[in-house]
């Protein structure tokens, strides 16, 4: 288990805690810590909730087996899972369980953009959105904001391996086939919310471009990589953080808060009778 403390030392986001963490991981290990594990997956499932209760960072994992081993390649043909309703009162209404690459992304974005365009109000529902990329996230908002203007969305800082010298990737608004400008949008999260699909709900909330409506989401903010450290355990270790330019902080640790609080089973029903509330004014 060596290439967990290797990759805890020379990738994670915040060093000093990197360092202590690996640290505390080679103590356990030293002392037989985890021998009450039955097997490797259990094994794999301590040293995961133990990185987390060192880091407070639930991106930290421990997997093993080869995660991809039965999973089927994504192809175009799939699609990037945007789900879309007319609700009563012409409420817009898109379900997305993920963020899949722009290249399948921003395209089917622009179908399902077209087909609300003349709605009154949309509903963006993100409650079983577990991440995914960060620039179908900023191509997903750029409908929302003024077509005239670039807008910075979101920054993510990475470490550069190995060192305590950080760089910076700048997402901004791009332009969409069609503006939704000018209209109420309500983006419903949740417990399952989570990385990219909390970006995209704390962005249009930190530029007052969406109300939030739900529960508090899960609060995983860092992105990383997985990385193969031998006898097929794979460990993910975040190498970057998110830092919105409007508040200069994320979503990590503590989740998005929503501006409408909601139980998950009346959380479409709040946004609707907002959407239509303001239809009415």
């Amino acid at each position: 288990m060596d290439g967990i403390a290797v990759e805890l030392r020379e990738g994670y986001v915040f060093p000093e805690l990197g360092d202590r963490a690996a640290n505390a991981i080679e103590s356990d290990l030293r002392s037989n810590a985890y021998a009450t594990a039955s097997d490797p997956a259990e094994f794999a499932g301590l040293l995961t909730e133990r990185l987390r209760s060192l880091t407070s960072d639930s991106h930290v994992r421990v997997i093993h087996g080869d995660p991809f081993a039965n999973r089927p390649k994504p192809t175009a043909s799939q699609g990037a899972g945007f789900e879309t309703q007319r609700l009563e009162g012409n409420v817009g209404y898109i379900h997305l369980a993920s963020f899949v690459p722009p290249e399948t992304f921003n395209s089917a974005a622009d179908k399902a953009m077209r087909d609300l365009a003349d709605t009154t109000a949309l509903i963006i529902d993100m409650r079983d959105n577990g991440g995914g990329h960060p620039a179908s996230v900023a191509y997903l908002a750029s409908f929302f904001l003024d077509p005239s203007q670039r807008v910075h969305i979101n920054d993510l800082i990475w470490r550069n391996r190995g060192t305590t010298n950080f760089r910076t990737e700048s997402f901004w608004s791009s332009p969409t086939p069609v503006s939704y400008l000018g209209k109420p949008v309500y983006v419903l999260v949740g417990p399952k919310t989570y990385s990219a699909g909390e970006e995209f709900a704390y962005d249009l909330q930190a530029l007052k471009r969406a109300t939030v409506v739900g529960e508090t989401t899960r609060g995983g903010a860092n992105p990383g990589g997985l990385n193969e450290v031998g006898s097929d355990f794979f460990v993910v270790v975040p190498t970057g953080r998110a830092e919105n330019p409007v508040t200069g902080r994320n979503w990590g640790g503590v989740g998005v808060r929503p501006d409408v609080s909601a139980t998950s089973e009346t959380t479409q029903e709040a946004a609707l009778a907002l959407a239509k509330r303001h239809g009415k004014s």
